[in-house]
């Protein structure tokens, strides 16, 4: 009963992340017009993009040191991480906005550039160190109810002024309001303002290969709807936009189960490791399929429903996103549940990287000739070929791990 309860609690999450941008996305899709959806969704994805790297892959790792570490250290584990995050920052949002400004239609460049200000915002939450403490309703005030209610008034601002800037505007003020005020609350403002570059370097290092796993990750996900606005015509980009938002649903569940399962994987310092990465990897593919599932029944529909039929997606493009709904969830267990829990962050970040060589070609060498679809299917090979290295290698480690003398790989 303390795993459903722990699940269900995490479970709420995604319902909350996907009903906030559905106060606006739909008001957008129909109101401001293609070149402001198009802008929005690539300053999204650039900023989406920067956030992993200033996050420093504590996404991928806090989790598990937060939950391993003594609870008198875990408030050490989220200072340490702070001042390495601010410094990436900087050059990470200056980045972000001329990308985003430079690709984004002309009439909507300020738009596109503080979207990914506010995107880029999110690689200094400490969400992943709530996660690790189990503490979901953290994550709910001091990360979604923000969101939440910035994404409100930006809604009712576009419809009663016709002004698609305040929705990232908000968001920005939302980000800093949430994560300023829980970082004081944690270790206090005042423990920032000294920083020692040897540990910050230590930081650096430690983190290297899941950074490395975290940007390769991103390549093929987080920046596919850059990479199909570049070589798809703007009709077919605006349609892999529309089944991209909702491929976020499946995501934002996926990482909810892998939030809710990370840390407890390895708690009581692993002595149960073996039968609750059984039970990880049952729960995830379960939810996989059932992603797989819903994209390819309702996936059109639900697009025309929610974003208009001008930008709805065909079943062609549905099934690539059902497919790599179902890769993302095999992916989440393998990955981080079992992978980082074994210690391997070597394997994972192989593994990602090996995904991402294949999802950016297949993506960048689909969308021409074949639009939206050809997007969604070079998403579902990189997740596919993602995955199926990470069995190889948590097949390899868990024998390994039954048999000490052999070492973990």
């Amino acid at each position: 009963m303390a795993l459903v309860r722990r699940v269900l609690a995490f479970g709420g999450l995604p319902f909350l992340s996907l009903v906030t941008p559905f106060l606006f996305l739909p008001v957008l899709a129909r109101v401001a017009g293609a070149e402001a959806w198009l802008a929005i969704a690539i300053g999204q994805s650039v900023g989406a993009f920067a956030a992993l790297v200033v996050g420093l892959g504590y996404n991928a790792v806090g989790p598990t040191a937060v939950a391993l570490a003594a609870p008198a250290e875990r408030h050490a584990v989220l200072e340490r991480s702070i001042r390495p995050r601010l410094a990436l920052f900087a050059p990470a949002v200056v980045v972000a906005t001329t990308v985003a400004a430079v690709i984004a239609p002309s009439t909507h460049r300020l738009d596109a550039a503080l979207m990914a200000i506010a995107l880029t915002l999110g690689g200094l939450s400490s969400a992943w160190y709530m996660v690790g403490l189990g503490r979901a309703g953290l994550i709910v005030v001091f990360e979604l109810l923000p969101r939440l209610v910035a994404t409100a008034v930006a809604a009712i601002a576009l419809l009663v002024l016709g002004q698609v800037t305040w929705y990232p505007a908000l968001l920005i003020a939302a980000a800093l309001i949430g994560s300023g005020v829980f970082i004081a609350r944690e270790v206090g403002l005042s423990a920032l303002l000294v920083a020692s570059p040897g540990a910050m370097r230590r930081e650096f290092t430690t983190n290297r290969s899941a950074l490395t796993t975290e940007i390769a990750a991103g390549a093929h996900n987080s920046l596919a709807v850059t990479f199909v606005s570049l070589v798809a015509p703007v009709a077919q980009a605006a349609a892999y936009i529309s089944g991209d938002k909702l491929y976020r649903i499946g995501q934002y569940s996926v990482s909810a189960l892998g939030n809710a399962l990370q840390g407890w994987a390895v708690e009581d310092d692993r002595r149960e490791f073996d039968r609750r990465v059984r039970v990880a990897i049952l729960w995830h593919l379960a939810l996989g399929l059932v992603g797989l599932t819903v994209f390819t029944s309702l996936g059109p529909p639900l697009s025309e429903l929610f974003f208009g039929a001008t930008v709805a997606i065909d079943l062609a493009t549905a099934a690539g996103f059902g497919v790599a709904t179902l890769g993302i969830a095999l992916g989440t267990a393998l990955g981080r549940v079992v992978l980082v829990g074994l210690g391997s962050r070597r394997e994972f970040m192989l593994s990602v990287l090996a995904g991402a060589a294949v999802g950016v070609a297949s993506i960048l060498a689909l969308s021409g000739p074949f639009g939206a679809a050809g997007g969604a299917w070079g998403l579902a090979l990189g997740e596919l070929v993602s995955v199926s290295c990470q069995a190889f290698f948590v097949a390899r480690g868990m024998r390994a791990r039954r048999r000490p003398d052999e070492g973990i790989a």
